[in-house]
């Protein structure tokens, strides 16, 4: 993906279409993760961009020779997609944009310390610790921003995790009660920002968790089953449309193989019966039913005459055989008057002898 400053809606389809081809080969997602799995993409772009910028540009504006070249740890980047890269980052109209979006992140309140596992992550990290309990957001919100001892250093974070366990407290005895948008997170931190939701990663909407039925929990042998199901469905179906195919050539061929066997018998009655005329015999033939019973059939019926004239054109197999026969006897009888004849020959030349 091109580092030149251009909005991921801008990125070319078919560098889109190989990221998605890319991932689909190593892990088994599915034809419906694709929007998601271009998503995440579009963000870890974002975020290779900036951590470019943050570490390897702007502490080194001073220094124009080691901006020449790019880092040694992503030898991968072309020179020139580089330069303009650096360019870009160097003007006044980054700066301005860059300084806007310092000020945001300072006013952010409550930082967590999920680092690359994210809140899906760390659900599926309490899930496995927690088998049997409901995780609701507020209890990620609030392991998000523990340290790996189990503390929270900031005491802004403190105070909000220790309304948080009063809150959760009070809805199981029943002192409060929980609707929609309105649950123990919303009351500890406040109305919801627009376009977000706070717990759950990004990617999720507030109509898509409020407004929807949330779904069961899976865990990630459930969810690895499930797609690993999915991919059996798809080659199931590609197996049985080749064999499909498979099926057709094997008739295809059968029926050469079968007329072929009838050209051949075709050709030996006409060697075997004199003036015999193949054409009359192949079209009743080809015409003739697969199943044996309707053949008899149709000829009990009215016609009961191209059945008799069949019978006249075309004789038993048995017929043929007495006819083989009877040519050898004649040749054994022809061998016998030569053999006779032979021997005559020769008790006429002895008795003269």
């Amino acid at each position: 993906v091109p580092l030149v400053d251009m909005k991921w809606s801008q990125i070319p389809k078919d560098i889109k279409e190989q990221i998605w081809e890319a991932v689909d080969m190593a892990f088994v997602v599915g034809q419906g993760g694709k929007n998601s799995v271009l998503t995440y993409a579009a963000k870890k772009w974002k975020d290779f961009k900036s951590t470019l910028t943050r570490h390897y540009i702007l502490p080194y504006t001073n220094d124009r020779e080691k901006l020449s070249q790019p880092p040694e740890t992503y030898k991968f980047i072309e020179k020139a997609q580089w330069d303009a890269f650096v360019a870009s980052r160097l003007s006044k109209d980054f700066e301005s944009v860059h300084s806007q979006h310092a000020q945001i992140r300072e006013k952010l309140e409550y930082n967590h310390r999920l680092s690359r596992k994210g809140y899906a992550g760390l659900e599926d990290e309490l899930e496995e610790t927690m088998p049997g309990v409901e995780i609701d957001r507020s209890t990620l919100w609030k392991r998000a921003r523990q340290d790996k001892h189990g503390n929270i250093p900031d005491p802004k974070v403190a105070e909000k995790a220790k309304l948080i366990d009063e809150l959760q407290k009070q809805v199981s005895e029943g002192k409060v009660s929980v609707y929609g948008s309105n649950d123990v997170l919303t009351m500890a931190l406040g109305p919801e920002h627009p376009g977000r939701v706070r717990g759950v990663g990004a990617g999720i909407s507030p109509r898509q968790y409020f407004n929807l039925p949330k779904p069961q929990r899976m865990s990630f042998d459930d969810r690895l089953k499930d797609s690993l199901r999915v991919l059996l469905q798809e080659e199931t179906k590609k197996m049985e449309a080749k064999a499909r195919e498979e099926a057709l050539r094997m008739e295809a061929r059968t029926k050469q193989l079968v007329e072929a066997e009838r050209e051949h018998f075709l050709s030996q009655l006409s060697q075997l019966i004199p003036n015999f005329d193949p054409s009359m015999l192949k079209p009743r033939i080809s015409q003739s039913p697969k199943n044996p019973m309707s053949d008899k059939a149709s000829c009990s019926g009215g016609d009961g005459n191209i059945r008799k004239k069949k019978k006249k054109i075309l004789p038993k197999m048995g017929n043929i055989r007495k006819m083989k026969r009877r040519k050898k006897k004649k040749k054994m009888k022809r061998r016998k008057k030569k053999n006779k004849k032979k021997r005559r020959k020769k008790m006429k030349k002895s008795m003269t002898t």
